[in-house]
Order: structure tokens, then C-alpha cells, then sequence
């Protein structure tokens, strides 16, 4: 048996099994319990699933040269986003109601596992699961339906184009979660908020919510402009794709926002709010301090790991001031990088010039080896696993005081760099069929551990210390040292899921 993946999925299932148990404790309507009964036999299901390659069973059709070249796909990992959601339901539940996103992510379990194994026995245990969930679909407007339906034949028909378009760019587990969660806060962001629907008055009021929506309405323009491009990719030029772009874009923030003039808005979301003009000039010079740091490093054949790491503690230097001083800023900010990040990968993987070549030049010394496709997916990842928790606070409307939305900061941040930098220093001990050590996991966690005092110590984050803050940070660090998966992306929703088990 490969005790790497014996080790990942003891971890997982003590992790996942602590939360549903702890679920259970606090739940106390029929549609609660209806909920947890569904999501319990799923990650049963799951876990069966995660495990019959131990024992020598492969229940999937072959998927090499489709997938990245790992032990384990990480199915466990499409267990992520539905819990979270049933936790940032239960913690911030007003009814006994469950709103269509929330079934939506339930539903991609049953649909994975049909998808994962197409046999008759996966079938019925999947027309099975769906009964637990009947009376709430009978709580469903027609329209909530048809927006659950749609988002569930999306997540399907993806599931299996999205890696035979980018093939060895994604395991198994890591394509669930980037479906589910850009469907989640697509949806979440457009129909949840209702950004489209809004009254006069409130499109007519600048705020920050203005702001994060012209933010997401921008993500919604890239995507949509990338999915085009790559539709007619063998004839896009230079020219076109700016041309795409720009259309695309600039509709999605004319119809989104057809009240509001982006720049008056632009103007009166800084006046008078010093905090946000220091924050934008500590990203610029941050910025720029990665530029050269780049070009410094551009002429050399390869890069230690420590070098690559350097990334990790900007990105810390980003997050932690932006958290501390003004999260809503923060998620305006890491919304709209993350969009810049999607449009700079587009730009490399088309190779659009004069910008394409330059960018391959730049990123090829500091790619991660788990980059085996053709995108680069890490530096992405290093993103989207610090705002995950962030986004999916502001969604279930969870404080950002908590410790939970430090979720990716601490684990990959911190934990991740320093475990990378100290293991491959002075680790002599390796774990059992990985390549990470001891040492580096020890270092990781009490730098983890080190962090929550910090915070603690600044006086405005609650739960710093807590027994399940700690074991959090225990069991994770130990999921870094032995999983398969890219840290980048699994771990801070993992911490995140069990962190926010303090609020329950």
C-alpha cells in the first residue's frame, strides 16, 4: 500500500470526520439534519472511493496523460466547498431555508461521484443520495431550480472538458474545487447580492459593495473573453484579443452597473480614507520590489526554493496589513489581482505578443514542478488560496475579525514557505513516501503557531486561541507534508473548514 496516501486520507477523515460530528451536535431542524445525513453518506462515498487504489482497486477508467502524474487525484477534495457552505449556513442561518447555491455544491458531490465512476452501483447510490435531499427542493422556487439545474449541467459537462483542454494541469480533486468555487461566487456575487437587480437607490449609492461588484463584474468579463478567445484561439491575433477583451469587459460594467460612472466611484472610495492611500502605496511598492526581483533573477538558468518562496512573503505582506486595517478594500484588491492574473496567463498561454514571449520568459524560472500542463496554475493558486476564505467570508457575511479568514495566510503563507525553506535547509527526516520532512513540518507549525500569537497580539482577531485553532493547525501542517494536491489551492480551505467550527 502507498502509506503517502494512507497518511492523506487518515488526515482528511479525521479532519472531515470532527466536522460533520460537530455539525451534527449543533443541528437542530429537520432540514439541518436532512443536510448533514446527505453530506455524511457522500464523504462515505468519497472516502471509499479516495482509498480503493490502497487496496489495489481502480474503480475510474484510465486517466493518465488527462490528469497531473500523482499517487492520488484528491477526490477527497471536492468535500471542500460543500462543507463550507453548510458551516457558513449554519453560522449565519435566519430560517430553516436552504438557498440554491448552497444545493447546488451539494449536488456536485453525487454528480462527481457518477462522474468518477460511471457504473450502475454509483448511479443508484447517487439517485439514493438525492432522496435526503427532497424536502429541500421542495422549499425551491421554480427559478432557484432552474438557476441549481443550470450550474449542475455546467459543473458536469466542464468536469470532463476542462482537463482534456488543459490536460496534466489539474488532478482530479483540484478541477472539482476551481468549478465548484467559480460557480459558487459567480453565482453568490450575481443573484445572492442581486448586482443586476438592484433598486435605483441603491445603485445610485457609492460604497464598497459598489466597488467589490465592479470588481466581480470584471472577473465575469475575463472569463467570459477568455472561454471566447480559446473558442476561436486559432485565430486570435494581437489585436483581436484586445479588441475581445475590451468588448467583453466594458459590457459586463455598462449593463452591471448602467447607474454609475466608474471613476466618480473610483474618486469617492479613497476621499477621506487615508488607510486605503497608504495600503495602495505599500501593493505599489510591493509591486515593484517583485518586478525587479524577477528581472534580478531572470538571467539565471534556476532558482532555489527559497528563491521561489520569496513570492509567498509578499503575498503575506499583502494580506496580513490588508485584513488588519481594511478586509473590504482587501477583497476589492485581491478580486481585481486575481483578475490580472487571469488576463497575464491568457496572455502567455496564447502566446500573444509582444507580452506573451516576455511573460514565458519571466515565469518559466519560477514554475513549480506541479505546473506539469500547459498553464501555469501555482502563481494563480498562491492568490485564490489566500482570498478563498476571504471571499466565502464575505458571502456567508462571516466576521472578518475571526481567525478563520487568516486561513490561507496561515497555512501557505507561513506554514507552506517556511516548511519549503527549512526542509530543503537542514530536513534529513522525510515522511513516509513523501519528499517533505519532519523538520520542515515542525518549523511550519510553530511558525503557524508563532502567527496566531501575533495576531492575537494586535487585539482584532478573535479565536486566535482555541483548542480547535490548534489542532487545526496541527492536522494541516501534516496534510502539507503528505498530500499530493497543490498546497497552494487545498490547504487554506481545509484550515478554513475546521476554523470555522470556533463560531459554531
Amino acid at each position: 500500500m502507498d502509506s503517502q496516501q494512507m497518511m492523506e486520507t487518515s488526515i482528511v477523515t479525521g479532519g472531515m470526520g470532527t466536522v460533520l460530528f460537530y455539525l451534527y451536535t449543533k443541528s437542530d431542524t429537520e432540514t439541518e439534519v436532512a443536510v448533514l445525513g446527505y453530506l455524511a453518506c457522500s464523504f462515505l462515498m468519497i472516502l471509499l472511493h479516495q482509498a480503493a487504489p490502497l487496496f489495489h482497486v481502480n474503480p475510474v477508467k484510465k486517466t493518465e496523460g488527462i490528469y497531473r502524474s500523482i499517487n492520488s487525484q484528491g477526490l477527497w477534495s471536492s468535500f471542500l466547498i460543500p462543507t463550507i457552505c453548510v458551516l457558513g449556513n449554519f453560522i449565519t442561518k435566519t430560517d430553516d431555508k436552504i438557498d440554491s447555491s448552497l444545493l447546488f455544491v451539494l449536488l456536485t458531490l453525487t454528480l462527481t461521484l457518477v462522474h468518477y465512476n460511471p457504473s450502475n452501483a454509483s448511479q443508484i447510490a447517487g439517485a439514493l443520495l438525492l432522496l435526503w435531499l427532497k424536502e429541500i427542493f421542495k422549499q425551491q422556487g421554480s427559478s432557484s431550480i432552474q438557476l441549481c439545474v443550470f450550474n449542475s449541467i455546467m459543473f458536469y459537462s466542464t468536469l470532463s472538458k476542462l482537463p482534456q483542454k488543459f490536460p496534466m494541469s489539474f488532478s482530479y480533486g483540484e478541477s472539482i474545487i476551481v468549478l465548484q468555487s467559480t460557480l459558487l461566487i459567480v453565482t453568490q456575487f450575481l443573484f445572492r447580492t442581486s448586482i443586476l437587480q438592484e433598486n435605483e437607490e441603491e445603485i445610485n449609492t457609492v460604497s464598497d459593495h459598489a466597488m467589490i461588484k465592479i470588481a466581480m463584474l470584471a472577473i465575469l468579463g475575463v472569463f467570459l473573453a477568455s472561454v471566447l478567445l480559446h473558442l476561436i484561439r486559432e485565430y486570435t491575433s494581437k489585436l483581436k484579443f484586445y479588441i475581445v477583451y475590451s468588448l467583453v469587459i466594458g459590457v459586463f460594467l455598462i449593463f452591471g452597473l448602467p447607474r454609475q460612472n466608474p471613476i466618480v466611484i473610483l474618486v469617492e472610495y479613497f476621499s477621506g480614507n487615508l488607510i486605503r492611500f497608504y495600503l495602495v502605496t505599500w501593493y505599489g511598492s510591493l509591486t515593484a520590489i517583485t518586478v525587479m526581483y524577477m528581472l534580478l533573477h531572470s538571467k539565471q538558468t534556476s532558482v532555489s526554493t527559497a528563491t521561489r518562496k520569496f513570492f509567498h512573503v509578499i503575498i503575506v505582506a499583502v494580506y496580513i496589513p490588508g485584513l488588519l486595517l481594511d478586509p473590504t478594500f482587501l477583497t476589492t484588491a485581491s478580486l481585481l489581482a486575481f483578475c490580472v492574473m487571469c488576463v497575464i496567463e491568457t496572455l502567455r498561454h496564447m502566446d500573444v505578443q509582444p507580452f506573451g514571449r516576455l511573460i514565458e520568459e519571466k515565469y518559466k524560472l519560477f514554475l513549480d514542478k506541479q505546473d506539469e500542463g500547459p498553464l501555469a496554475l501555482t502563481p494563480i493558486y498562491l492568490i485564490f488560496g489566500l482570498s478563498l476564505p476571504l471571499w466565502m467570508s464575505f458571502i456567508f457575511r462571516i466576521p472578518v475579525s475571526d481567525i478563520s479568514v487568516y486561513a490561507g495566510v496561515i497555512s501557505v503563507g507561513i506554514g507552506d514557505a517556511v516548511a519549503s525553506v527549512i526542509g530543503s535547509k537542514i530536513g534529513r527526516v522525510k515522511w513516509p513516501g513523501s519528499s517533505k520532512t519532519v523538520e520542515g513540518s515542525l518549523a511550519s507549525l510553530v511558525s503557524q503557531i508563532v502567527t496566531l500569537y501575533c495576531l492575537q497580539y494586535t487585539g482584532k482577531v478573535e479565536s486566535s486561541w482555541t483548542f480547535i485553532t490548534l489542532i487545526a493547525v496541527t492536522i494541516t501542517t501534516v496534510l502539507e507534508a503528505v498530500t499530493t494536491q497543490i498546497d497552494n489551492l487545498v490547504l487554506p480551505l481545509f484550515l478554513y473548514t475546521i476554523l470555522l467550527l470556533n463560531m459554531l
